[in-house]
C-alpha cells in the first residue's frame, strides 16, 4: 500500500515479487518493510541469494520478537529452527531495522499493537486514512472459522496468550466495526467481524467498501 510518499510493504507478503511487479511497482520502490512477526513463512523472502530483497527499504519490526528468535538460547530447543530463520533472513538486515513496541507510529496513519501469543512479540497494525480505519491482525486467526467461533482454542504454533490476544484484537475489530485484513482468512483476505455466541463470525468484504 502507499501512505503518502512511503511504499509500505508487510514482509509477510515478501514472496510475491512478480505479483507486485505486475501491479505497478517494483522491489527497489519499497522504502519501509513492516514485520508482523519473524515465523518462517513470514521472513522468508527478506533476503535473496544473500542480498536484500528490498535494497532501499529500511524495516519495522517488534523489539520482543526479533529478542527471542536471535537469543542463543533458542538452539538445542524445538525453536531452534526459527532461530535459525532469523539469523539468516533478519539479522542481516539489523542495522536498517527500527525496532518497536507497543503504541508506536510506523509511519504517519500506522500504529503498532501488541498481539503477543501467536509469536512472541506478534504485532497487529491500525492503518488510518482520511477518516478511515483498517486492522492488519496478520496471524490473529490461524482459521477463518476455528479461530474466530472459538477464540479460546489455539493451534499448535501459537504460544502463550494467544487466545487472550485474539480476544482482545477482535473485540476491537467488532465493536469499533473496522475492517480487518488476515492472513488465514479465505481470498482476498478482507472482512468484518460480527461478534457471535462465545466467539465471531467472519464476514467477507462484498460491497460495504464501496457505499
Amino acid at each position: 500500500m502507499f501512505i503518502g510518499e512511503c511504499s509500505i510493504l508487510a514482509a509477510d507478503q515478501v514472496r510475491k515479487i512478480q505479483c507486485r511487479r505486475s501491479a505497478g511497482y517494483a522491489p527497489d520502490q519499497i522504502s519501509v518493510v513492516v514485520i508482523t512477526h519473524m515465523h518462517g513463512d513470514h521472513i522468508g523472502g527478506l533476503m535473496e541469494c544473500g542480498a536484500p530483497a528490498f535494497k532501499n527499504a529500511r524495516y519495522v519490526a517488534g523489539q520482543a520478537e526479533f529478542d527471542f528468535w536471535k537469543d542463543q538460547a533458542r538452539v538445542g530447543t524445538p525453536a531452534e529452527g526459527g532461530h535459525k530463520g532469523i539469523m539468516k533472513n533478519a539479522v542481516p538486515l539489523a542495522d536498517k531495522m527500527i525496532f518497536i513496541g507497543d503504541g508506536a507510529e510506523v509511519v504517519p496513519g500506522i500504529i503498532s499493537m501488541a498481539a503477543f501469543g501467536h509469536s512472541p512479540g506478534h504485532m497487529v497494525f491500525k492503518i488510518g486514512s482520511e477518516g478511515k480505519g483498517l486492522v492488519l491482525t496478520a496471524d490473529t486467526a490461524n482459521h477463518f472459522v476455528l479461530s474466530l467461533q472459538r477464540p479460546d482454542w489455539e493451534v499448535r504454533s501459537d504460544m502463550a496468550k494467544a487466545a487472550a490476544s485474539a480476544k482482545k484484537v477482535f473485540d476491537m475489530v467488532a465493536t469499533d466495526r473496522l475492517p480487518f485484513v488476515g492472513y488465514h482468512m479465505p481470498f482476498p483476505a478482507v472482512g468484518f467481524i460480527e461478534k457471535q455466541d462465545q466467539g465471531y463470525r467472519f464476514v467477507p468484504e462484498t460491497y460495504q467498501f464501496e457505499i
